[in-house]
């Protein structure tokens, strides 16, 4: 082996070994700065952008997530629309015309909604399942990239990115067909227990 050869080596190993644990430190650093508590509410303003459509479709809202239970969201504007996410199902109730509508589909499949979860949940054991994650964690904020890397996860999404601070403030999804959705989450509020107001909306949603 040259000595040119040698120190490469030599120089490649020492940068994958101080890089690679510091990646995997970072995500439990974010995690660990993160406030949480039994009960969070927000505020949120979803976009989305579709190939096919010129104008972005934009809905907004506020949320409530009670945690290990159930993840409720209400939008407000243009229609209002409830959604309940649990580990089990996702279900939503559009109000038109005076009318109901339900619709339900497997949880598996709201990716949104389960990183949304295991963030405000503190628990990334999940998701590390299905996805390869970095991390970059900084005083004033910090990111976290998402990429699946089992192929159901794949077949529903190419890429995910989560910013954010105290909380998560951002998340955009990058979809196969290029469709982009934007989740915008502010006005966060956290409760050691439910108020009779966020009791009433996930007993009507």
């Amino acid at each position: 082996m040259s000595a040119a050869h040698s120190f490469l080596t030599i120089s490649l190993a020492t940068v994958l070994f101080s890089v690679a644990p510091l990646s995997c430190a970072s995500t439990a650093d974010i995690i660990s700065r993160l406030k949480i508590a039994p009960v969070i509410e927000g505020r949120f303003i979803q976009k989305e952008k579709l190939v096919s459509v010129p104008k972005p479709f934009e809905c907004e809202g506020f949320f409530i997530f009670w945690k290990d239970d159930v993840l409720l969201w209400k939008a407000t504007k243009p229609i209002l629309t409830t959604s309940l996410y649990t580990d089990q199902n996702f279900k939503t109730y559009i109000h038109l015309n005076g009318k109901r509508i339900e619709n339900t589909s497997p949880s598996a499949t709201n990716i949104v909604n389960r990183i949304l979860w295991g963030l405000l949940s503190a628990d990334m054991t999940a998701l590390e399942l299905d996805f390869q994650i970095f991390s970059q964690n900084k005083p004033e904020s910090w990111k976290m990239d998402f990429y699946p890397k089992s192929n159901m996860t794949g077949s529903i999404v190419k890429h995910v990115s989560v910013t954010g601070k105290d909380t998560p403030e951002k998340i955009v999804v990058e979809n196969f067909s290029s469709d982009i959705t934007t989740l915008i989450i502010d006005e966060i509020k956290l409760s050691e227990i439910s108020s009779t107001q966020q009791e009433n909306e996930l007993a009507n949603p």
